[in-house]
């Protein structure tokens, strides 16, 4: 019996949602959120149980006849220039912080995946990130480390 790749990542990947639903019954809640409906285990427990449903799924659904693909076609640069810049981004939202970080990290991937229209690509990151902002610390009270924003006195 010939076992297909495709099935076995995705064994791998509902052996991998297991550990993370475990993991997620590993998350501290406080006493007060316990009973809430959405509290800090809700959505990872939801996509912990998503994860082993989508493995699932694709474990007993039987197989397409495979495509193929012409690797010379296939634009290989662009990922891993997406990979180097999202490591890049790991390293830096801390010292930067969240705004400055995810605005050139969103600038830096619109340009990357091949778009040259500079004004949309300043809108949907620097104003984008700026009203996501504002929706964390603004509406729902979250608390996100910035730096730049305490330097000019926007968050406290």
């Amino acid at each position: 019996v010939r076992i297909s790749i495709d099935k076995i990542i995705s064994l791998l990947f509902f052996v991998l949602s297991i550990f993370y639903l475990y993991q997620t019954y590993q998350i501290q809640v406080f006493s007060f959120d316990e009973n809430a409906p959405f509290n800090a285990k809700t959505f990872p427990t939801f996509l912990a149980y998503i994860g082993m449903f989508l493995s699932v799924l694709y474990l007993i659904l039987p197989e397409k006849s495979p495509s193929k693909v012409d690797h010379k076609v296939l634009d290989y640069r662009s990922s891993l220039y997406l990979v180097i810049i999202t490591v890049i981004y790991g390293f830096v939202i801390l010292r930067a912080g969240f705004f400055l970080s995810t605005s050139f990290f969103l600038f830096f991937s619109y340009y990357f995946l091949g778009e040259r229209r500079w004004i949309w690509m300043f809108i949907l990151s620097f104003p984008f990130v700026a009203l996501f902002m504002y929706l964390l610390h603004g509406i729902l009270d979250v608390y996100l480390r910035d730096p730049l924003l305490k330097l000019l006195g926007i968050i406290g």
